[in-house]
């Protein structure tokens, strides 16, 4: 047995695993509910906690203190304080509806109001299981710290489950307990997404497909542009002999190092004037200016093919355009797929440019739409996972078909200076 061998493979495991491990995280995120994102500590799979209805009569059970009513959840002495004195606790009833807010109160402090014979719900009460194996239903909780010691103390008050209808709850100080989770997949994640950001909050709004529909568009025809463009350019700096092209290559070059931000109010300035904004125009028209990193991997692509090739086609007439097409794209095939990937993603994956340029709901693009889940309002971040999950689709199945021309298309680049 090669002991070598199967710790590599175990090492390459663990590795991928790091790698793929983001990859999952979304993936099963995009399928929780907002509950199975909130968890503390975190789910590693869609689950939500196992939830009882307990049941309380109303009856002899509301009272009345500090303008508040409040339903009485067990009588006894303040067990936090150590106190004797009879009394008991009771949760605060926001219309009829008891809250999380629990408070002691002596004997005599709240008073009795008449309520009708129906029962107080706890719809949502988790399921714990206790240090000793039994599982309670928690219907309320209770924490305070002691001044002097810093101490956190903690009444739990719990209920058998399947008791639909209890006299009394239990109280519990200070034990230890686990909230019990269950798979859930929340499969409606994927149609509130589609139907839009405004569409959670109950308004009329873009669905996702046309925000998809435009991310597309903007990102094909930018990858049009940068093909065309910067396949032209790179061929003048690498097949055409002419004065001066070594230094207008490398003034190409340094055109990288200027930041975006700098551009950035003169090319607004720019677009406005020619009326641009609240187009596609200008998210499409710079990618046909080519762009300097893809003429310089187009260029040292092209610097590999032998001149024989050129010459063959000169001497079969061909004039410098006919060869640019018909000689040298046909054997760049590879490249060129590498540079429309590369321009696609950016393309895909541009915040900053919908952002300025477009105003529209109908323009958004599939990035633009997804800050509009973002709301701070309304927790969307479960939908904002499952619009992550549509982004990154078409991203992924790209690099999945053209993972060979994206090897073979980097590793044959910079060969020649």
């Amino acid at each position: 047995m090669n002991f070598s061998r199967i710790a590599l493979y175990a090492a390459l495991f663990a590795i991928a695993s790091v790698l793929l491990f983001p990859f999952y995280w979304v993936l099963s995120s995009s399928v929780k509910s907002l509950e199975g994102l909130s968890m503390t500590p975190p789910s590693f799979y869609p689950s939500e906690v196992q939830k009882e209805i307990i049941s309380l009569k109303a009856n002899g059970r509301v009272y009345s203190y500090d303008q508040k009513r409040w339903l009485l959840l067990a009588r006894s002495p303040d067990l936090i304080n150590g106190g004797r004195q009879p009394g008991g606790y009771y949760a605060r009833l926001d219309d009829a509806t008891p809250s999380q807010l629990v408070n002691w109160l002596p004997n005599g402090a709240a008073l009795p109001v008449e309520a009708a014979a129906l029962s107080i719900v706890f719809r949502n009460s988790p399921i714990h299981r206790l240090s000793d194996g039994q599982r309670v239903a928690i219907a309320a909780r209770m924490v305070r710290q002691d001044p002097e010691t810093g101490r956190l103390d903690e009444l739990v008050f719990a209920a058998v489950p399947g008791a639909r209808e209890v006299e009394d709850l239990s109280i519990l100080l200070n034990v230890e307990h686990e909230e019990i989770r269950q798979l859930h997949f929340r499969w409606s994640n994927y149609p509130e997404t589609l139907a839009g950001p405004e569409a959670s909050i109950g308004e009329e709004s873009v669905g996702f497909f046309i925000f998809m529909r435009n991310s597309f568009f903007i990102s094909l025809m930018a990858v049009l542009g940068q093909v065309l463009s910067g396949s032209l350019v790179a061929f003048g700096f690498a097949r055409v002999q002419f004065k001066g092209r070594q230094l207008l290559f490398v003034l190409l070059l340094a055109t990288m190092m200027i930041p975006g931000q700098v551009t950035l109010i003169p090319l607004f300035s720019i677009y406005k004037h020619l009326g641009w904004i609240d187009t596609f125009l200008p998210l499409i028209i710079p990618h046909f200016t080519a762009g300097a990193f893809n003429v310089f991997l187009m260029r040292q692509y092209m610097l590999t093919l032998p001149k024989e090739l050129d010459e063959s086609a000169a001497i079969d007439g061909c004039s410098t355009l006919r060869t640019y097409f018909s000689i040298i794209l046909p054997n760049c095939i590879p490249v060129l797929i590498v540079v429309g990937l590369f321009t696609f993603v950016y393309t895909w994956q541009d915040v900053m440019g919908p952002l300025i340029y477009l105003d529209n709901p109908e323009f958004r693009t599939v990035t633009l739409g997804l800050e509009y889940f973002r709301s701070p309002y309304v927790d969307n971040r479960h939908l904002l996972m499952t619009g992550a999950v549509l982004a990154m689709l078409p991203v992924a199945l790209l690099f999945v078909f053209f993972q060979r021309y994206i090897m073979s298309g980097i590793a044959t680049t910079g060969l020649k200076g």
